[in-house]
């Protein structure tokens, strides 16, 4: 799944943005039953590698993934597991995260 998202900011506004609120932007409204954990993240120039897991009871999900940053745009790209496609939908999943990206990098943030 890649999602690109522009942003109005400069590259290094928007990178410290996205480290700030990483726990924000990989939640969001759709998992509030689902406790996020072992959560990573790590900079190597502009990109953002994340890893999680989420735990709904007995079933836990990881989530691996990139943020991008760039002088006009922020890309999500991450392989969705078969549970998230198949239980919440990649479209559903990508409007979600799209939507939550707009919102953090959105000017005046």
């Amino acid at each position: 799944m890649k999602i690109v998202v522009a942003h109005h900011s400069t590259q290094q506004k928007v990178m410290g943005i996205l480290d700030g609120s990483s726990d924000k932007l990989l939640a969001g409204d759709w998992v509030k039953n689902v406790q996020i954990v072992d959560q990573k993240k790590s900079w190597l120039g502009p990109v953002m590698t994340f890893s999680f897991t989420g735990q709904l009871g007995y079933i836990s999900v990881p989530l691996a993934g990139t943020f991008t940053v760039d002088e006009t745009n922020v890309t999500l790209e991450c392989e969705l597991p078969p549970l998230v496609k198949n239980f919440i939908g990649e479209d559903k999943f990508r409007a979600m995260m799209e939507a939550n990206v707009r919102a953090i990098v959105a000017p005046g943030n």
